[in-house]
Order: C-alpha cells, then sequence, then structure tokens
C-alpha cells in the first residue's frame, strides 16, 4: 500500500522540497497551505514526474481551516506528517504588529500542536509512521530583533525532543529537524537578509535520512551545529548582545 504523507507550508521552499522529495520516493503526498495557486503548480509538477498529489488549501491559523485538517489526519493512515508551515517576523518588538505577532505563535505553535495531536493516536495505534517537526537554528538562543520567532522555535525544538523520548518504543518517529538560512521565501516575508544560504533540497534530504536513522534532532550543515553549541559555552547576557549585533542591521 503506498504510504501518505502531509505537509504543511507545501507552496514553497522547505515544504515545496519534501513534497517533491516524498513524492520522488513513492509516498502520496497531501500539499497544504493558503495559496491554491502554488499548491495546483507543485501538485501539477509533482503528477509530471511520475507522482501523486493532492492539494488541499487552508490557512492553519484560522479554527475551521484547522479543524479540516485535523480531520484528515484522524480519518487517512498518514505515514508521515511534516510540520513545516510558520513564518517569521524580523524587528524590533515594538515595530511589529501585535495581531501579526499572536497569528505567528498559532501557526508556528498552536497550529503545531494540534496537527500533532490529531496525528499521533492512529500512529501510535499503527506502530508505525511519524512526524518531522521543522523549526530552526533559532530554537537554540535569544533572537533580539525576532524575539517572538525565536521562542517559538524553541517551543517547536523542546515540545519534538519531548514527544520522541516519550514514543520510544512505539515505532513512531519525532525528528526535529534545525535548518540555518535556506533558500526560500522566508527570509523575504519577514524582512531578513540571509547570509550562507544552504539549499531547501539539500535541507531535505538531511532531515529525511535524520528522520529515516530515527534521530530526534537535526541541525543541518556543520557551520550551523557549531553554532548551536555557543550558548553551552557563553553567558547567556552575551549570546543574546552577540546575536543582536548580527541581527540588527539586516533588512
Amino acid at each position: 500500500m503506498m504510504k501518505i504523507a502531509m505537509v504543511t507550508g507545501a507552496s514553497s521552499g522547505i515544504g515545496a522540497a519534501f513534497a517533491k522529495e516524498l513524492a520522488a520516493q513513492g509516498h502520496r503526498v497531501i500539499l497544504v497551505a493558503r495559496r491554491h495557486d502554488r499548491l495546483q503548480q507543485l501538485r501539477e509538477s509533482i503528477q509530471s514526474a511520475g507522482g501523486q498529489a493532492e492539494v488541499l488549501e487552508a490557512d492553519l491559523t484560522r479554527s475551521e481551516d484547522l479543524e479540516q485538517v485535523c480531520r484528515r489526519l484522524r480519518q487517512d493512515s498518514i505515514h508521515l506528517l511534516v510540520n513545516n508551515a510558520g513564518f517569521g517576523l524580523y524587528a524590533p518588538l515594538l515595530d511589529t504588529d501585535p495581531n501579526r505577532e499572536q497569528e505567528m505563535i498559532r501557526l508556528n505553535v498552536s497550529s503545531l500542536v494540534t496537527l500533532t495531536r490529531a496525528a499521533l493516536p492512529g500512529m501510535v495505534e499503527r506502530n508505525r509512521g511519524g512526524i518531522i517537526q521543522v523549526a530552526s537554528t533559532a530554537s537554540f538562543m535569544p533572537t533580539p530583533y525576532m524575539t517572538a520567532y525565536g521562542a517559538s522555535k524553541a517551543f517547536v525544538l523542546h515540545y519534538g525532543e519531548g514527544l520522541a523520548a516519550e514514543l520510544k518504543g512505539t515505532g513512531v518517529t519525532v525528528t526535529t529537524v534545525c535548518p540555518g538560512s535556506t533558500h526560500s521565501e522566508f527570509a523575504e516575508r519577514a524582512g531578513f537578509r540571509q547570509q550562507r544560504l544552504m539549499s531547501a533540497e539539500e535541507v531535505v534530504k538531511q532531515a529525511l535520512l535524520a528522520f529515516n536513522q530515527k534521530r530526534p534532532t537535526l541541525v543541518t550543515g556543520s557551520g550551523n551545529w557549531v553554532l548551536t553549541l555557543l550558548p553551552r559555552f557563553l553567558p547567556r547576557s552575551w549570546m543574546a548582545s552577540l546575536v543582536a549585533r548580527v541581527f540588527r542591521n539586516r533588512t
């Protein structure tokens, strides 16, 4: 039987790369995002390459759309859920729109938790499958000028690592992926200039390898891995000041 994978935030960037790679590996992919035209283009691209894909248009910050996606997770035998949907805000906190900030937290944190809880019971009952949670290297440190974003991704990292430990022995794998700067629309939407970019395809390649190896956490790229070690050796106040200097003028 063909395995089913659901990818949120599938319309571009890392999400689109996950969808293409999973379809190439023989999964039927359910594509979840807001932008219907982008999803249709991706579906046609996957099908023209011999894969199978379905469009499920949804804004995961809207409760009715989120519940629609949860119903599919509960009803279908989903083998893999990729919780990739998310966005960031780049600016001093008082210059950001508080409503937009709350929307980001709902998407990055609350929607991810809701989807995870919808998917897990069936996976545990079947003793197979799993979830890839997409966090960030920002999960490991305070991120001045992206304060709420970094905090939301720290939640994703700790939540995923905790679940991975809880689910040992169930046949269900949870892998939390922490990419660094990646070629995608993320930085453009956030208004943030990135450096030393990795391709979305390379992030996905490493992520799926880590998932298949049942690794609970992956930081993509050796340079990013070294960066995430700094908070272990520097005082927390130093770390926040260092990140502030790096992020201050990246518009």
